[in-house]
Parts: structure tokens; sequence; C-alpha cells
């Protein structure tokens, strides 16, 4: 696990964890005594004395064992058992009436001494094991008090700068910790002239091994300039099939946040994704500046089958950014609306041609209201046509489009739902409908058999544009093949795509868009109704299509652990006309079993043919984001894939990088021409976990994204914003708040002081 320098997302948006490879091949039980050269060696200890990572052969250094020394947050090997006249960094101190084992240490960080008689290095140390779970003692300390010890234990802190006295000169911590890419790494990163003198790793218990993990967290363990209004998220290790977060074992005990140096608690919301395969939390105001953090997940944290979490512990220091407001003239004021915008799970909003404010709901009813001068609500109506169309079954529905041709007697209104469920759901549960009338009481089915996750990516947002209906339809997979958390359903013809929907070509009669078992629906025919826009899009709440012309996208990224599919032995025929109407030059590109690192959440400006990154066999596309194609840090890079394996041949990238785990859902065009029109033409996001706010990104006249502005007064402290409305009139905004798979939420309004 390497140190790296985005939540809770809505049951639908969230990024997704699978579970990392915990399965070990061999037991591993090995005491390492850091030393130098040609010190006594304690009985039952192999000895490190300096050299870089690589197997080890020499005296006392044991049978068949790869260990040594690597630079920091790298693979490269480093040599720190040469320089000086020592040689090297390791130490015997030669004291009487001390055991050797704490007689002898290694200068992990060399370069905080003047004058160092050895290598001035800082260096992060690594023993091969198989992937799996292991119990790690480690002991800092000396004879001399000049140092302030830490050490991180595969991406999580174990000790943090511990000062030795007198009466104190060694600490001795352990830790349960998982390897997922075969090197168990000791780093003392964070500290100050850290010295090793031994450690003991064993496998760990075999109960162990089954309980979920904490793998890392963003920011990062050690990571420095935090921003102050960051929130943090994690990656998960899930190894049994069907595991995630109990949502009722997140507390204000189990998951912590604690400033290092006075103890304090800072207030924090916790919670999960719908797919409860992540922990996020979030403070409630922004961060102390220049300021170390502790962040704590508990074994008080437990998965649905009361398995407890192995504890883990992360450390960051925050910086002078994200404190404050930015100068100009956009600013607004949150307005509560009451309990008739409360208490339901409101997934989407939209401003009516009526002039109303509607919502829909994650079990299938629709809302409007009445909209006062101020912005306030008043006289809410319950719509529950799709649920009446549908047996009265509940329905989640998301997409919300009025037809270009409603009229305020007459709201047409076009819906995207699906079953109503978190897990285990069937496929093909997803489908287009049309409401009309004055109540909105016909319902009537447009497509249906649209593909359905067995979890919580379904068929999403709707948007118009002339004369044609968009449809954000989410992927069936983390990262386009099947995994432990997500199961064995495979990405099909018309998952994890924009679809482009032609009402005119449907008529009255419902098209049925099954692609699969059993069903015959083909995408790519002439004259189809349903035919793929842009391929590759993972899992987007939502969709504008700008008034530059530009259809924008922002997308949830996969989480680590996800896998990714590749080529088969003989292309399939399809693969001669792919999305673009191009063959499929890529070449061969292999599977991963298990990508490691997060993946961006992006804003997309799709086009027509384009590949956007989530691989998708179905349409013959196979790599992840942007590949691996040089040596260098490239673009969306998936550092798994061998070096030259480059990105699809069709892979469009993004218009704007939001980093990880944000979860970005509603957006729109702000049209009003409120504050001297500060903010016309301005496309903005939420971003439902890390930082529950809404971002201002500003597209240039080509179309890529030329900036953005967070801090916003109005728009920087909400509580997990899903959705937005605008009041083009009055420039007022309407946020769906708090919604998750097990709490309701609220509407509030953000009323534009202009």
């Amino acid at each position: 696990m390497r140190l790296r320098t985005s939540l809770l997302v809505l049951a639908l948006t969230t990024l997704l964890l699978t579970p990392a490879a915990v399965a070990q091949t061999a037991a591993v039980d090995v005491d390492v005594n850091f030393s130098s050269a040609a010190a006594p060696l304690p009985a039952g200890f192999v000895r490190d004395h300096g050299q870089p990572h690589g197997a080890r052969s020499g005296p006392g250094q044991g049978s068949g064992l790869i260990y040594g020394w690597v630079v920091p947050g790298t693979a490269t090997p480093l040599d720190l058992s040469v320089g000086g006249s020592t040689p090297g960094n390791g130490r015997d101190r030669n004291r009487s009436g001390i055991v050797q084992e704490l007689d002898t240490i290694m200068h992990a960080q060399g370069d905080d001494v003047p004058g160092f008689n050895g290598t001035a290095r800082e260096g992060d140390w690594e023993l091969a094991v198989p992937a799996g779970t292991y119990t790690v003692e480690v002991t800092v300390g000396d004879q001399y008090l000049d140092s302030a010890h830490t050490v991180n234990v595969e991406g999580a802190n174990l000790v943090h700068r511990v000062v030795p006295t007198s009466a104190q000169r060694y600490r001795t911590a352990t830790t349960t910790a998982r390897v997922t890419d075969g090197r168990l790494t000791l780093s003392p990163v964070g500290g100050t002239n850290t010295k090793f003198t031994h450690t003991r790793i064993t496998t760990a218990p075999a109960a162990a091994t089954r309980r979920p993990a904490v793998l890392s967290a963003i920011p990062a363990n050690q990571a420095t300039g935090v921003r102050r209004d960051e929130g943090i998220a994690t990656t998960l290790s899930l190894p049994t099939v069907g595991s995630g977060v109990d949502p009722a074992t997140l507390t204000a005990t189990s998951v912590t946040l604690t400033q290092v140096s006075t103890g304090a608690s800072v207030p924090i919301s916790v919670a999960t994704s719908g797919g409860r395969d992540t922990i996020t939390a979030q403070p409630a105001a922004p961060l102390a500046a220049n300021t170390t953090y502790r962040f704590t997940v508990t074994d008080a944290v437990r998965d649905p089958n009361g398995q407890a979490f192995l504890p883990f512990t992360s450390v960051f220091t925050t910086g002078t950014e994200g404190g404050t407001a930015p100068s100009g003239p956009v600013a607004f004021t949150p307005v509560g609306l009451g309990s008739s915008a409360s208490g339901q799970s409101f997934s989407s909003i939209a401003w009516g041609p009526d002039g109303k404010l509607y919502a829909a709901t994650l079990t299938g009813e629709l809302y409007r209201w009445t909209v006062a001068a101020d912005g306030t609500l008043s006289a809410r109506q319950t719509v529950s046509t799709v649920r009446t169309g549908n047996g009265g079954a509940q329905r989640m529905i998301i997409g919300l489009a009025f037809d270009p041709a409603a009229t305020a007697a007459n709201p047409v209104l076009w819906v995207s739902h699906s079953t109503y469920g978190f897990g285990g759901m069937a496929d093909w549960g997803g489908k287009v409908s049309r409401l009309s009338g004055a109540n909105l009481g016909t319902y009537a089915d447009r497509v249906v058999n649209l593909p359905r996750s067995t979890r919580d990516h379904l068929s999403n947002s709707l948007a118009f544009k002339n004369g044609l209906l968009y449809l954000s339809q989410g992927s069936n997979s983390a990262m386009g093949a099947p995994d432990n958390a997500w199961g064995q359903r495979p990405e099909r013809a018309l998952s994890a795509a924009i679809l482009e929907i032609d009402p005119a070509a449907i008529g009255t009669t419902p098209v049925n868009v099954k692609t699969a078992d059993g069903g015959t629906y083909d995408p790519f025919a002439a004259g189809a109704p349903v035919r793929v826009f842009g391929s590759g899009v993972r899992n987007a709440y939502d969709l504008v299509w700008h008034s530059n012309g530009s259809l924008y996208v922002p997308t949830n990224g996969s989480a680590g652990g996800g896998a990714t599919p590749g080529t088969p032995a003989s292309l399939p025929s399809r693969c001669g006309s792919r999305v673009n109407g191009q063959p499929y030059t890529g070449g061969p590109v292999p599977a991963i079993a298990g990508v490691a690192a997060t993946q961006d959440d992006y804003v997309f400006r799709v086009v027509r043919g384009g590949y956007y990154g989530h691989p998708n066999p179905a349409r013959c596309e196979w790599v992840l984001n942007g590949g691996h194609p040089t040596a260098g840090n490239d673009p969306a890079q998936v550092a798994e894939y061998p070096v030259g394996r480059g990105p699809d041949p069709n892979w469009r990238g993004a218009a704007y990088d939001l980093d990880n785990n944000k979860s970005p859902n509603g957006a729109l065009e702000y049209t009003s021409g409120a504050f001297g029109g500060a903010l016309r033409g301005a496309l903005l996001v939420t971003r439902y976990a890390n930082n529950d706010d809404v971002i201002v990104l500003r597209p240039a006249t080509d179309g890529s994204i030329a900036s953005s502005q967070t801090g916003i007064p109005g728009l920087d402290d909400l509580a997990d914003p899903l959705d937005l409305a605008l009041n083009p009139a009055t420039g007022d905004l309407y946020v769906s708040e708090g919604v998750s798979s097990t709490t309701t939420g609220r509407i509030r309004l953000l009323r534009a002081d202009a």
C-alpha cells in the first residue's frame, strides 16, 4: 500500500467500492531486527541493516524472504546500508542490561539529523507477503531522545510523532493490516528522525481475514496542506460477498475526527453510500488552518452480518485554503421550507412550465407546490400516477423532464424509474414513462426493460434537446467486469451510457429494449428508437444540455477494488462497427482482477459516438479510463495495466476532473440574470459527499471548462445535496438534501441575494 498525496452518494450515485483480494496462500511469521550489519542477532529474528528491497540471502536473513528499503511512496529500492564511517543507517548501541532487539536501531529518517553519519535519506521498509491480513507489531525508540517517532502501516497511522522521555524511551504498537499489493509497508512519513528497533509480522487469525476493513482514506494518511472544507472518504475492503457498512453502526463514537494536539472532538456527519460500500465524514464547519487531525474508524462499525471492521486511523494536516468565502456579487441565503418539503426521499426536483416546483421520490411519488413570490412553497399536491401505473408498487424515480410541448395547462412530464431496492435486484427493471393531464394523471410507458444493476445504479436523469430525449443509464458493475460486491451481472448493450430516445419513433406503443436474457433489441440497428449516444459513462446522475450546445455529464468514478474485462481470444463480429461507427483497433487488453486506486469523478463533455472510460464488452470496450500508456503520470492512469497499454482509441477524456469521492450528482445551467448576470451560463453541480456543496464551473467559448469556484455563500454548507432546480425568474435555487437508502430528506430554498 503506497501513501497517496472524494459518498455518501445517494442510493443511486455512489462511487463503488469492491472487495480487495484477501486470500492468503502461505502463512507468514517473521520477526525482523533493525541493526547494523555486524550486531549480534537476537534469537528468532532475521536481520535488516538497510539493504534495498530485494531477495535476502545474507547471514541471519532467513530463507526465501524478500524485504528491504524503498523510496517513500514508491517501489524504487533505496540503499540505507552504505554511507558514512558506520557504515549505513543501522546502529548497535552496545549497552548492557537491555535486550538486544532494543539495543539496535535503524535510522529511517537520516535526513533529519544534521551531519548524519550514514545515508541522509528517508525510507519506507517493505516485506513481500501474499495478499491477506496480518498482525503487525512495531517498536520505535533509542537511547537518545531526539525524535518524534512515527509509524504508518499500509497507509494507516499506528504511531504519530511520539516524543520519547527518559522514563519511556520506546513505544510498541500493534495493528491488524490488510495487504492488497503483495508488500507490507512500514513508513516513517510524518515523523522526525524516526528509529525502528524491530517488528513482528504474522498472518492474522482466520476470523480477521473475513472482517471488512478500511484500506485508505482521502485525505491520505500524513497528507499536508489539506483544504479546510474538505471531507473524508474511505476505500474499503469487503471480503465477504454481500458485505458492506451497517449504517446503524455509524455513530458519533464509532467514527471520529479529533485534533491531535488537544484531543478535542470535531463535529462531523458520518454516512455510507446507498450501496453501503464506503464510509464518509463531513465536518460541520471548516477545520482550523495549519492543524493536524486524526480520523478514526473503530471496530464498533459493523457490516450487515455483524462482522466488526478492523480499526483504522489516519492523520492529516490542513493548510489555509477553503476557509473563507470568495468575494463577489454572488451569494445565497438558505431558507427552510417546513414540513411540506421534508420527510421524503426527494430524489429529483424540477421547475415546471406552470411555475410550480416538482419533486420525485425514491418510492415512486411525485409532489408539486405553488411557489410564492418570496420562494416559499405551499399547497403541496401528491401525484401517485407512477405507482398506480405499476400496480401500486414502489418505483425509484430519478429522471424528470418536461416535454418541449408542455404547457401550464398540460405539463407533460417524462420520468425514468426503476424497481425499488438497493441490493440483490433483478435486471431489466428500468422504464421511461410519459405523464400527462392537468394533474399528471395519465400514465403511459414508452421504454421498458432498461438494464438495472443488482445494487443502486439505475436509469437516471432525463433531458430534452431538439425533440429527442437523453437518458443517463447507470452501469451494472464497478469497473466493467463482475466482482464480489456487484455480483456476476455483466454490462449490457445499453448500460453505462447516455442513451438517445426518439419519442416520435416510439409513438404510443412502448418499445422493449431488453438486449439479452431472451431479449432481441438491437440499439445499433438502423432506425432504432433507443440508441447509444455516448458510451462508457459509468454512473451519471444528471446531464445538462447547455446553451453553448454542449452536453455536460457529471459522473461518479469507481473506488478501488473493482475488476476490469479483457479482450477475448477472438473478437466478436459486433466489434466491426462500434458506437463511433468504426471497428475496434485497440489491440489486446488484459483483464485486471482488482484495481487498487479510486477513480476520479469527472465532468464529461459528451459527444455523439464518444467513449468515456467505463469498459463494456457488450460494446467492444475494454480499457478503463486512460489505460497506462507511458511510464510517466498519464491522465486518468490505471497503474495495473502494463506500461504501453494506451486508452481505447475512442476515449475522449474529461472536460473537468473533480478529483475523487465527490459524488457529483444534480446539475443545471444557471440561466437567470440575477446578480447582474454574474452567474449566467455557469454549470452548477452538487457534490453529495466531499464537500457537501455546489461547485460552480464556467465553460469557455469552445465548450471546455475554463474555471471552477467553491465557497460561494449559501452553496457551501449543505447537507448531502443531491439535486437542484432553478427558478429562472428570481435566480432562486431549490436543493434536495439528506436523501439516502436509509434516511429521508428535505428541500431547501437557496434565495438569491441579488
